[in-house]
């Protein structure tokens, strides 16, 4: 009975955003303004405020769980990275793992090199020249600058 309800249920999903970072953190609020409120409504009697944070508390659930269920992935996923990236500088936080949100991006790996066909000289412009390898000195044109390289080979 409980596997068949979990098939039913990630069918549904499928496709669908799910949790997040940002859902762990309005869940938090939604939580901290629930004590509030029930602080508000068991000891005062300032009704206004505590149907005012009725609402908002009603507004939180809505709204997490609106992008929980959304099928806009690339909107809810630039969303969490703001709301990563604001807590991480809100806390003084260089860098955390995890997924569906990203902080740096790494470089991609550089292919590798054919250095027993290839001679790979850097030009002063900055460009790096994948010259046939000849045996002896000679020069080539740089595509970028026009410059001309020196490039020497001993085999």
């Amino acid at each position: 009975m409980l596997n068949r309800f979990m098939v039913t249920l990630s069918r549904f999903m499928y496709g669908r955003y799910g949790v997040d970072r940002m859902f762990k953190g309005l869940a938090v609020l939604y939580l901290a303004v629930w004590v509030v409120s029930g602080v508000i409504g068991f000891f005062t009697d300032w009704y206004i405020v505590y149907y005012a944070l009725r609402l908002i508390m009603t507004a939180l659930f809505v709204w997490s769980f609106w992008r929980v269920l959304s099928k806009n992935l690339d909107a809810r996923r630039r969303e969490n990275e703001k709301y990563c990236a604001f807590v991480d500088k809100l806390f003084r936080k260089k860098y955390s793992t995890g997924y569906n949100y990203v902080y740096e991006q790494k470089s991609a790996p550089k292919p590798p090199r054919d250095n027993k066909t290839y001679k790979y000289v850097k030009c002063s412009c900055g460009a790096t020249l994948r010259l046939k390898r000849r045996k002896g000195t000679h020069t080539a044109t740089c595509p970028r600058c026009g410059a001309n390289v020196k490039v020497r080979s001993l085999f």
